[in-house]
This record gives structure tokens, C-alpha cells and sequence, in this order.
């Protein structure tokens, strides 16, 4: 094993757990992309994918009374379907259009995020299903179920606890699915599992610190905190996909 990329991944590993601490999400936004410049997306999106359970339990636990359960098991119920043929798609793509797809999804998340219109409401059923149908394909493909779930709770009229909770809540269930097929078809491997359980120091100590912060930040800075932190990411695994084809 290369030790050098171990070291690599587990500071992406860090990085992306204190954005999770802090946010309640935005762990697999981050650690996908930057975890796909030191390994092949193959590798990567598996690595992610175990490690969304240790970094997502944790918030989940300790945030469950803010958890909106029914909102999170409506989105949960439109992903699962979904997953599957994300799934397949990681397994037929190439290393350099995964990271075109990877980089693309950030890039999308971080303009609907920084642009994205409050509704100003509950989110309906029928919005978390759809959402979560798109978040669960994402996941499948790319280990990212985020921007679409995100989008929508993010402009609901809920509070930063309640956002948090409840997404960190969605993502552990897709998280979750998603690690079953994906070992299912193969794509989970000894070494992902290698390289996500050294990562794992990492992961803890960047969700204990963002979980710190993020009880001093009000919330309109826990909106822009959650844009700024998927921008750099999306733009530097799109360089790197690009890069192969110059």
C-alpha cells in the first residue's frame, strides 16, 4: 500500500468530517472529490461510502430530538430505488468521467446552494421523495447524496438544528443502502476497507472540532459556511478529470 496516499486521504478524510461536524452534512461533498485525487473514483467513492456510518452516527445520536423522522424516511423511501442504478454506473464509467461527474455534481450543489431561493415552508412529501430519488442515484454513482436533499431543506423555513439533524439523518440511511449494494456488486474491496479504517482517527477528530464550532456560528453564517466549504472541492477534481483529456 502507498503510505504517501494513505497520509493524503486521511487529511481529505479530516477536512471533510469537520465539515460534517460543523454542517450536519457535506462529508461525502468534500471527501469524494478530494479523495478522488489521490485514488481512482473506484476506490474512492467505496472509501467514502464506509466512512459516511462513523462520521454520520455520531450527529445523528447526539441531534436526534431535532431529527424530523418522517420528512427523513419519506426522502430515504425515494433514494432507495435509485441507488441501484447509481451503482451500476460507478461500476461501467471510467476513472476520468467519475471525476468529471464527481467535480460536476460539487460545481452544481455549490451554485443551487449560494443562489438557491427559500420556500419558506415544511417541505412536502412529494418534494422529499423526488429529492431523495435524485440524492440516492447521486450516492449510488458518486457517494454523494447531498445537493438535491440539501437544496430542499436548506430553503425550508427549519431551523439550523433541525436542518442539521434531520439531514444527518437521511444521509446515514443512504449511506447505509448504498454500502449493502455496493458490496453487493463487488465494488466494496479489502483495500477501500483498509484505507477507510486507517482514515478513521481523522474522521473523529475533525467531526469533534466542527461539532464544537458549529454550537458559536448563528445562522445565516451556517449557510454560507456550508457553500464556501463544497466550492474549492468541485473545481479541483473537474481540473484533474479535464487534465486527461488535454
Amino acid at each position: 500500500m502507498n503510505w504517501l496516499a494513505v497520509s493524503e486521504a486521511a487529511l481529505a478524510v479530516a477536512m471533510a468530517s469537520f465539515v460534517r461536524g460543523l454542517t450536519g452534512f457535506g462529508f461525502a461533498i468534500v471527501a469524494t472529490p478530494l479523495l478522488a485525487l489521490v485514488y481512482p473514483p473506484a476506490i474512492a467513492v467505496p472509501v467514502a461510502t464506509l466512512l459516511q456510518i462513523p462520521s454520520g452516527l455520531p450527529t445523528v445520536l447526539r441531534d436526534w430530538r431535532d431529527t424530523d423522522f418522517r420528512a427523513a424516511a419519506t426522502a430515504w423511501i425515494g433514494g432507495l430505488p435509485a441507488l441501484i442504478p447509481g451503482v451500476f454506473l460507478l461500476g461501467i464509467l471510467s476513472a476520468d468521467v467519475m471525476r468529471l461527474a464527481v467535480g460536476g455534481a460539487v460545481i452544481f450543489s455549490t451554485v443551487a446552494l449560494a443562489f438557491g431561493k427559500k420556500i419558506g415552508r415544511d417541505p412536502k412529501p412529494y418534494e422529499l421523495m423526488g429529492a431523495g430519488a435524485l440524492s440516492g442515484l447521486m450516492q449510488g454513482a458518486v457517494a454523494m447524496a447531498g445537493p438535491p436533499v440539501i437544496l430542499l431543506i436548506l430553503s425550508s423555513s427549519w431551523n439550523a438544528a433541525r436542518c442539521r439533524a434531520t439531514l444527518s439523518f437521511v444521509f446515514l440511511l443512504l449511506g447505509t443502502a448504498s454500502l449493502v449494494f455496493g458490496t453487493i456488486h463487488g465494488i466494496v474491496t479489502k483495500e477501500s476497507i483498509l484505507i477507510a479504517a486507517v482514515t478513521v482517527p481523522g474522521l473523529l477528530l475533525g467531526q469533534m472540532v466542527g461539532s464544537h464550532l458549529f454550537q458559536r456560528i448563528d445562522a445565516k453564517r451556517y449557510r454560507s459556511i456550508s457553500t464556501i466549504c463544497v466550492a474549492v472541492t468541485g473545481a479541483l477534481v473537474v481540473i484533474r478529470g479535464l487534465m486527461s483529456f488535454l
